[in-house]
């Protein structure tokens, strides 16, 4: 992630735009490494100031794969702080740029959620799932979204 990932100007102004990074050295802070459950690296956490977990990234991702992981990261940080509209943007987004991959049947999952909780409208949640089940008939997240 050093050489390819990290120094990508996308990367560096998602990660500006939408955060404060901090590295860790899971060698030299082991309480860090126990307390944020990191197991393999690299291991990028997005949390909230009072260090509440909202979502991660493992494992090594080409700069756009990992812009878009993060992007569904700061969504479900909206999400779970109850800015749906927020959260609804970082998902649509999402969804637009990466049509086709893994992360944007996760995102549009996400954006069905994020839809239907402020109004708690189920055709808000149906609409999305349903999206994600003609696009997406494989994905983990459509077998999540059918409700027995």
């Amino acid at each position: 992630m050093d050489t390819v990932t990290y120094p990508d100007p996308r990367v560096a102004h998602f990660i500006e735009a939408h955060g404060a990074p901090a590295r860790v050295r899971v060698k030299e802070d082991r309480a860090l490494v126990q307390e944020y459950l990191v197991a393999w690296t690299p291991n990028v956490v997005i949390a909230d100031a009072e260090g509440r977990v909202h979502d991660r990234v493992e494992g090594f991702l080409p700069p756009e794969d990992f812009v878009a992981r993060l992007a569904v990261g700061v969504g479900k940080y909206h999400l779970h702080r109850q800015e749906y509209d927020r959260a609804a943007t970082r998902f649509e987004e999402v969804t637009r740029r990466h049509r086709g991959d893994d992360v944007a049947a996760e995102a549009l999952y996400w954006l069905g959620v994020a839809q239907y909780k402020p109004a708690h409208d189920p055709a808000l949640l149906r609409a999305s799932w349903q999206e994600l089940a003609r696009d997406y008939p494989g994905s983990d997240w459509t077998r999540r979204s059918k409700v027995p």
